[in-house]
This record gives C-alpha cells, structure tokens and sequence, in this order.
C-alpha cells in the first residue's frame, strides 16, 4: 500500500497498519501519531472519538487502538497556536503582572 509522510512528502510502499513505533524511512518522523489519524480534529487539537483517551502531545507517538492513518493529514489546516505550554506562560505573566510595582 502507498504510504506518504505528513513531515516530509516522501511516499513509500508500507504496510496496511502503522505500527506504534514505526517511522518514515526518510525523516525518521513518527507516523502513529495523533495527528496523523483520520479521527483526529486539528481545530481542536484532540481525537473526534469520545472513548479515546487524552494525550498530551498529539505530535507524539502513542499507542492508541483508534488509530486510523490519515494519507492527507498534511493537508489540513494546522492546529490552534495556543498550546498548553503557551496558555501556562501567559497566565504565569499575568500573575506576576499583579505583583509588579506599577513604577517599574
């Protein structure tokens, strides 16, 4: 079956099932990730499955049983810039913002 990695475009034969561990022969990227799977919605960052279990970094490999790869997933739009990381800084400057001497 025709595979082609979301990361780099290269196209090579593999298998039906992408293995949790598998990667593209080109980049080394790896391919059983969240969004590289049909079920994963990349407005929300997160699987449309409601039984699917949350994951912290959907760019990382996982071990999901709804797995299902998705050919076009470098086609999508790509997924909101806010990250849990960002979120965190921002609300750790607002806070420190409180404590601020306003003459500073």
């Amino acid at each position: 079956m025709k595979r082609r990695c979301p990361k780099c475009d290269a196209e090579w034969d593999g298998p039906e099932r992408i293995g949790a561990r598998e990667e593209c022969p080109e980049c080394a990227a790896f391919l059983h990730t969240c969004v590289n799977c049909a079920r994963f919605d990349p407005s929300t960052g997160a699987c449309t499955l409601p039984d699917a279990e949350p994951v912290r970094d959907p760019h990382v490999a996982n071990f999901c049983e709804f797995f299902h790869f998705e050919p076009d997933a470098r086609r999508r739009p790509p997924p909101p810039e806010i990250s849990e990381r960002s979120a965190e800084k921002d609300a750790r400057r607002k806070f420190e913002d409180l404590f601020r001497d306003a003459d500073s």
